[in-house]
C-alpha cells in the first residue's frame, strides 16, 4: 500500500480523491489549509487518513508537512497537487467580491437600493459588470490564481521531491484543466487558464527533469465536476472528476510527462 499526500483533500474533488484512496487501503494524507475543516471533512473517512494543515502558498506549512511526513514515513509514494482556486477564489461557499458586499449591506443602510438604482446609469455608461478576458481582467486577480494554481503545485513538487525519491515508484500529478489546453485556449477565464497552461507545462519539465530519479509526473483534466467551484449546473459527479487522480495513483504501469483525461491521453 502508498503513502499518498492530497493538497486541498477537505472538500471537493480532492476529498472524493481520498475518499477513494482510503476504499482502495492506502495510507492517505489530507492536506487541508484550514485544520478543523479537514478534521470535519475527514469525519466519514477511515483512520488511514491523516488531516495535516497545509497552506500550497505558505512557505512555512509546506515545510512543517515535509517534516512531519518524513518523520512519521520515511518517504513519499505520490504527491497529487489538487488544491486550486477559481476565478471567485471562494472561501466557505462566497467569493470575497460577494462577502464584501454582503458586509456592505448589512452595515449601511439603503446600500442595496442605492446599488439597484446606479446599475442601469453605469450599464448605459459603459460600466456595467462584464465578462473579465485577457484583455481586461485585472492583473492581481491573474497573481492571486496563480500563487495557488501554478506556484503552489510547484512549491509543493519541489520540496517533497527528495521523499519521492525514497520511493520505489514515486510519482507527482497535477490536477490541471482542459481550459489550459494550449490548442483550445480563448480569452474567457483568462487567470484560471493561464495558471492551467502554465501548470502543464510544469508537468512537462519536471518530467523530463525527474526520469533519472525513476519520478513520473502527469497532468490530468477531470472534466466539468459539481463542486463548489464547479457549480451545480455541472454535468459530472465528483466521483468520476477523481477517477482519473486516483487511477494515476496506483496504476501499476503508468507513462511520464502525459495529460490524462478519463484515463485517457489528450494533447496538451
Amino acid at each position: 500500500m502508498k503513502t499518498i499526500l492530497v493538497t486541498g483533500g477537505n472538500r471537493g474533488i480532492g476529498l472524493e480523491i481520498c475518499r477513494q484512496l482510503d476504499e482502495l487501503g492506502h495510507t492517505v494524507i489530507l492536506g487541508s489549509r484550514d485544520f478543523q475543516k479537514g478534521a470535519v471533512a475527514a469525519g466519514s473517512l477511515s483512520k488511514n487518513v491523516i488531516v495535516k494543515q497545509l497552506d500550497v502558498t505558505n512557505e512555512l506549512s509546506i515545510m512543517n508537512l515535509f517534516e512531519s511526513v518524513r518523520n512519521d514515513f520515511g518517504k513519499l509514494d505520490v504527491l497529487v497537487n489538487n488544491a486550486g482556486i477559481g476565478t471567485n477564489y471562494k472561501s466557505d461557499g462566497k467569493g470575497i467580491f460577494s462577502q464584501l458586499k454582503d458586509n456592505l449591506e448589512a452595515n449601511i443602510p439603503g446600500f442595496r437600493q442605492a446599488v439597484q438604482a446606479v446599475k442601469p446609469l453605469l450599464k448605459n455608461a459603459g460600466m456595467g459588470p462584464r465578462k473579465h478576458t485577457a484583455q481586461n481582467v485585472p492583473i492581481n486577480e491573474v497573481k492571486i490564481i496563480m500563487e495557488t494554481n501554478f506556484y503552489g503545485a510547484w512549491r509543493m513538487a519541489r520540496v517533497f521531491i527528495p521523499l519521492l525519491m525514497k520511493s520505489d515508484d514515486g510519482r507527482i500529478i497535477n490536477m490541471s484543466s482542459g481550459l489550459g489546453e494550449l490548442k483550445s485556449l480563448t480569452g474567457e477565464y483568462p487567470g484560471y487558464s493561464l495558471s492551467k497552461a502554465a501548470l502543464n507545462a510544469l508537468t512537462i519539465m519536471l518530467s523530463n527533469e525527474l526520469k533519472e530519479k525513476r519520478i513520473k509526473v502527469n497532468a490530468m483534466c477531470p472534466g466539468w465536476v459539481r463542486t463548489d467551484m464547479g457549480g451545480p449546473n455541472a454535468p459530472r459527479h465528483v466521483s468520476q472528476g477523481a477517477d482519473t487522480a486516483v487511477w494515476l495513483a496506483t496504476e501499476k504501469d503508468i507513462p511520464s510527462g502525459k495529460f490524462f483525461r478519463d484515463r485517457h491521453v489528450i494533447n496538451w
